[in-house]
């Protein structure tokens, strides 16, 4: 099994007691009698020339586009790019045919959105009518003569020299020029990707808090992923808050005379009460907020409640406290 972060955050990471993961290397997690288990977080420069090495037509081109500057600015700060070699990472995964599961852990919920529509807006990028605009007004008429004629795309290229500090037009004629091979194979690869993202063994699992404005974002997400056809199959309620279930057979007054017998401080005794009575309502908060959510979902998508414990958990140890919520049958 693998399990891949690309969350900035490295809450995964640190979940699993990773803190010295290092981006683009793999690490072996022991888990007993559960085997291996490989964890990497995304290292976004070493994918993109992971993906150069891979299919660059020659050695030549190969080294001619990992030493263009314009390319290594924009694999490093390309909007959209971070997640598109997330979904290229993912792909290797599953090729190599190493692992029975691969588990991808994604940003909050419109994050993850940008990586499941990165693909797309990359081939877009690298379409050949955008190769054309950028590459035959150099070839035909030079630098000077383009922005002269066109300036709109100069002041566009005047920005990116100041962004980049590279002499833009030169250099992304150039990058365009050594990359039309590799463009070739990447809207083959996009399909791929979304049949892969949309086949039948594929899972997408929401985790949110049973709070108003998570569940909000939630619901947006649930809508998108239906709009792009990609398999919901669970919603994980994480953090909930449950009411005590002896609290009917509790009366109020009986309830604060023993306490304060038991603690010896009557005063003391009823902001304890006053206490669990806010917690009872939050709890009845986030059942009434789960099942106005839960309503709006298919039924065959499976629901799940994880409880607010009273610890962080960051640690395997602390992972395994939730296993019986999120794998009871």
């Amino acid at each position: 099994m693998a399990v891949v972060t690309i969350d900035p955050a490295r809450r995964l990471a640190d979940a699993m007691g990773l803190s010295g993961l290092r981006p683009g290397e793999e690490s072996q997690i022991d888990v007993g009698g559960a085997g291996m288990l490989t964890a990497l977080l995304l290292d976004q420069k070493s994918a993109w020339d992971a993906l150069v090495r891979r299919h660059a037509p020659s050695p030549e081109t190969r080294d001619r586009i990992l030493a263009n500057r314009f390319y290594q600015h924009l694999s490093q700060t390309f909007a959209g790019s971070h997640e598109y070699m997330a979904i290229e990472q993912l792909c290797e995964l599953e090729e190599s045919g190493r692992y029975d599961l691969v588990v991808v852990d994604t940003p909050p919920s419109r994050h993850a959105l940008d990586f499941l529509e990165a693909p797309r807006r990359l081939a877009d990028f690298l379409d050949r009518r955008v190769i054309r605009w950028f590459v035959r007004p150099y070839l035909a008429a030079g630098w000077t003569t383009f922005r002269a004629v066109n300036r709109t795309a100069g002041f566009l290229l005047r920005k990116l020299e100041e962004a980049t500090g590279v002499a833009a037009l030169v250099e992304i004629s150039d990058f365009f020029t050594s990359m039309a091979g590799l463009f070739e194979g990447f809207e083959r690869r996009v399909q791929r990707v979304y049949a892969l993202l949309r086949d039948e063994q594929t899972a997408f699992i929401l985790i949110a808090s049973p709070e108003e404005q998570v569940l909000s974002e939630a619901e947006y997400f649930c809508r998108k992923i239906a709009e792009l056809k990609m398999p919901l199959r669970a919603v994980v309620f994480n953090r909930v808050h449950r009411e005590f279930d002896g609290r009917r057979h509790w009366p109020r007054a009986d309830a604060l005379a023993e306490l304060a017998v038991r603690i010896g401080d009557e005063h003391a005794a009823r902001r304890l009460w006053e206490n669990f009575e806010r917690y009872e309502a939050i709890a009845r908060g986030d059942a009434v907020r789960i099942e106005s959510f839960q309503r709006q979902l298919p039924r065959r998508i499976a629901i799940v409640e994880v409880p607010n414990f009273e610890t962080d958990l960051h640690d395997m140890a602390g992972l395994e406290r939730m296993h019986p919520y999120l794998f009871a049958t």
